[in-house]
């Protein structure tokens, strides 16, 4: 064999494997093995193309464990139209706005109070949130999210770091290391890639001891029995993975010069115990007693309202076992009932702190994400100040938030205000004396016109009810309560609840519930959130908001829905409303545009008459003599005994 024939079997011998592999790559690819996992998808609505997130996107972090979260409703063009604000808005469940639907998540807040400040700028706020992820997630959707030009990126996370996707302790996981899950997001998009992890997952199902199964809530299949002690090896890989990932994204957002707001998490402190704390069998014997005893005796006086004598027990059960939750606990609820809040604080963050089920970020991650701020494109807000400011004593509690981490909707309205006054003292959107200027509408006024309902509340209530009759607030699922017969709101909210409406679905149905009940203004505030959550889907709701507001004589109000309804569909029913109001109120040049534009609509006959003697009377009025003739006799040739025609050619030959 020939030298140069030896370097090409070489050569085919050692491309083989590769050309097999791109051979099935290619062939899967044919055959449509696999979702698509883009982060967008294209939706054309009413003439425009706009893109939406991918359902489909879940698969990029979920092989093993079945879910199905719901995904952003948050439509925008591309390319992004010419001065657009556009921020997008990256994290986990509360970003969502669980146990509310996208409508009670900051996101909607922080659109309706920019909007409001800036009603002549075009700003869009964009949810990209993902229950049960973490910031694996968050700095792959921040990649890809830079090619679609964001003005900002708003982040919000830190609570699933341990259990989320790709979590160190995670059922969901890539065996903990760090490189494996990053080069896993990098080769998920291949299909070769995405076959071998189904096979994976596939045998772990049938023959691991590490399945995750498919009964209980989400994050008991991600989570259970991966424990996670603040002295662990395991702790400290999280921590480190949050802190480089947090890194990675300001990185990235600071080298295409997009500002990137990192919030600090909040959990509830005063009404929320520990869910697991360090385990007595790891003391000695006598001293695992002797800790017992203490712990025991405490909560005895505790009981009996001897919480000075209680206070000694607990401090005697913290000295044996330094880093027992629950006991750090029990001594902030003694501090607190005593009156010594700032000392309860400390205790309430330290039982936080060492609770092993690490469902509520500890100190360490938000001390990681306020270290973020670098001055310049990262940006770290205190969201843990803002909700303690507007908590009892300062101690963030169940005022704010429904559980252990999800706030209520005032809660969310309050993280939305927290990104916004960090965006005026940075000067992100508009300069400072701009924003000085806008910036003048009381919190109040932007809390009463929320686009969050009473039949919202309600399913936010039922979702927490039946959340927290699981595992981890209970080792056994539990029972709800029942809803009364009578009550419609609550029968209603627990269908969505239980997955048999969705969202749109509960409002229609608040919507019939309120007509028949003839609630005016309840009704109107259905059909304003259904617009707000979609205004460039349905054109319905916002003339069924006009029709409401005409029947109460609020004219101006009409005509601003109706010009809003005409920016997602032209209608018949919107030029012929638009062009009456400005008939009746001496405005005939005006209404003549209204009603040429029906004109452009297939019309019966009937309404052909009707529109074209309106469109007569309007070109009268406003001295077009002659052209409200011609109209007039066209009227005519198609029904020569219409009343009011005759009547206006008669009126127009008299002045003539």
């Amino acid at each position: 064999m020939t030298p140069q024939r030896r370097r090409l079997y070489t050569i085919i011998t050692l491309a083989f494997p590769f050309l097999l592999l791109l051979g099935t790559e290619l062939g899967l690819r044919m055959l449509k093995f696999g979702p698509d996992l883009s982060l967008f998808t294209t939706e054309v609505l009413n003439g425009k193309t706009y893109h939406i997130m991918n359902p489909a996107v879940k698969y990029r972090y979920f092989s093993r464990v079945e879910f199905s979260p719901s995904t952003s409703p948050d439509y925008f063009l591309v390319p992004k139209p010419a001065g657009t604000y556009r921020i997008f808005c990256l994290g986990a469940s509360t970003t969502v706005g669980f146990p509310y639907w996208y409508n009670g998540a900051f996101s909607s807040f922080m659109r309706d109070r920019l909007t409001r400040l800036f009603p002549d700028r075009s700003i869009e706020v964009i949810n990209l949130g993902m229950t049960a992820t973490n910031s694996y997630t968050t700095l792959d959707i921040a990649r890809e999210i830079m090619a679609y030009e964001p003005d900002m990126v708003v982040v919000y996370d830190g609570h699933n770091e341990f259990y989320g996707a790709l979590g160190v302790a995670s059922h969901e996981s890539m065996g903990g290391a760090p490189w494996l899950s990053r080069l896993s997001l990098r080769l998920v998009h291949v299909r070769l890639f995405q076959a071998a992890r189904a096979a994976y997952a596939l045998i772990v199902r049938w023959f691991g001891s590490d399945d995750p199964g498919t009964r209980g809530t989400m994050m008991e299949k991600l989570a259970r029995g991966r424990n996670v002690p603040i002295d662990s090896d395991l702790y400290q890989a999280g921590l480190d993975v949050f802190r480089t990932n947090l890194q990675e994204i300001r990185a990235l957002c600071s080298e295409h010069n997009v500002p990137v707001l990192f919030g600090t998490q909040i959990s509830n402190l005063r009404g929320h115990p520990p869910f697991i704390s360090a385990d007595a069998a790891t003391l000695a014997p006598g001293t695992q007693l002797e800790f017992h005893h203490a712990f025991n005796a405490g909560m005895t006086q505790a009981m009996n309202g001897m919480f000075d004598s209680a206070l000694v027990a607990f401090r005697s059960a913290e000295h044996l076992l330094p880093l027992h939750a629950e006991t750090h606990f029990r001594i902030a609820r003694c501090l607190d009932t005593l009156g010594r809040e700032r000392e309860a604080m400390t205790e309430y963050i330290r039982a936080r702190d060492l609770d092993e089920l690490r469902f509520r970020t500890s100190s360490d991650l938000n001390a990681a994400l306020l270290a973020m701020d670098d001055g310049a494109c990262g940006v770290s807000v205190d969201l843990e100040r803002v909700f303690a400011a507007h908590s009892p004593d300062s101690i963030i509690g169940n005022e704010l938030v429904l559980e252990h981490v999800h706030p209520t909707s005032y809660g969310q309205f309050l993280l939305a205000k927290g990104y916004v006054d960090r965006m005026r003292e940075r000067g992100l959107l508009a300069p400072a004396d701009v924003w000085a200027s806008r910036d003048t509408v009381a919190d109040a006024a932007f809390w009463a016109d929320r686009h969050v309902t009473e039949v919202d509340e309600r399913m936010a209530l039922r979702r927490t009810e039946v959340l927290i009759t699981a595992w981890p607030f209970q080792e056994e699922e539990g029972l709800v309560s029942a809803i009364a017969a009578t009550d419609t709101l609550g029968a209603i909210a627990d269908r969505a609840t239980r997955g048999l409406i969705h969202w749109r679905q509960l409002h229609d149905l608040a919507i019939e519930h309120y007509a028949t009940r003839k609630d005016l203004v309840r009704l109107e505030r259905e059909y304003r959130t259904i617009i707000n959550q979609f205004p460039a889907v349905d054109v319905e709701p916002y003339l069924y908001l006009a029709h409401l507001l005409l029947n109460q004589n609020r004219i101006p109000e009409v005509e601003a829905t109706l010009h809003a309804s005409l920016s997602v569909k032209p209608t018949v029913l919107a030029y012929r409303a638009l062009g009456d109001i400005a008939l009746r109120t001496s405005r005939p040049a005006e209404a003549v545009t209204f009603y040429e534009k029906i004109l452009t609509f297939p019309l019966p006959p009937p309404e052909q008459v009707e529109n074209g003697h309106l469109l007569a009377v309007a070109f009268y009025r406003s001295g077009r003599r002659d052209l409200a003739l011609q109209r007039v006799l066209h009227v005519l040739s198609l029904q020569p005994d219409y009343r009011p025609a005759v009547e206006l050619m008669a009126e127009i030959n008299k002045q003539r």
